[in-house]
């Protein structure tokens, strides 16, 4: 069983933002599993952060978090883009200053090499940050071609492979949004990079209006 699935009887069994009361015996029953494995994936999900998981006289007291519900909005919405299939060609987004590590990430020789060779171009050492509407960037996403930039090791550490896009920013600057594997941004904040300092070319400032488009 995913983490999704129980997640999903529990916000259906509270409402969303309540808290749900049974036992192990009756959500085995309704899920199909044995008691141990309820018991077990409701531990799992509260070491994850997803749910707040407690003992009570009347059973099991269970309740999303808000990294939970998070969870469950994001795939909601990654199952509404897959059937209502609307496919946007463009979108635009809000420029936010980053936390300045994208430039050491992208300077690394192996990821270079793979820009040049997959993406067509060797990038500025840095990214541009751009604040989205989540439902409107899955659907920009959707049915778009993704490359991926494969990651590797060093004496030092791991680094993970990158999911890119190629895309025009302002229908002049070629580009790409890129998604590590490893990531702290939120899910509607997206990282660019490109051959050019965009800020400067484009003079752009905080918050300035960005628009993308598929290339």
């Amino acid at each position: 069983m995913l983490d999704e699935e129980l997640l999903f009887f529990i916000a259906k069994s509270a409402m969303l933002r309540g808290t749900f009361v049974s036992s192990t015996a009756k959500i085995s029953v309704k899920l199909g599993i044995s008691q141990q494995s309820v018991s077990r994936k409701l531990r799992e999900l509260q070491d994850k952060g997803l749910a707040e998981v407690s003992a009570s006289p009347r059973g099991v007291e269970a309740k999303l978090t808000e990294k939970g519900t998070r969870l469950l909005k994001s795939r909601y919405l990654e199952l509404k883009q897959l059937f209502e299939a609307k496919h946007l060609k463009s979108i635009s987004g809000s420029l936010k200053t980053g936390l300045g590590e994208g430039a050491y990430y992208v300077a690394q020789a192996p990821y270079v090499k793979q820009f040049k060779e997959l993406l067509g171009f060797k990038p500025y050492f840095g990214t541009l940050n751009l604040v989205m509407d989540e439902e409107k960037l899955l659907a920009f996403l959707s049915g778009f071609e993704s490359i991926e930039i494969k990651g590797f090791k060093t004496k030092q550490r791991t680094f993970g492979k990158i999911t890119a896009f190629k895309i025009l920013i302002e229908g002049k600057e070629k580009g790409a949004i890129i998604f590590p594997e490893r990531s702290s941004h939120p899910q509607n904040e997206i990282e660019i990079i490109a051959p050019n300092y965009l800020r400067k070319k484009l003079n752009l400032k905080e918050g300035s209006k960005v628009r993308i488009s598929k290339l």
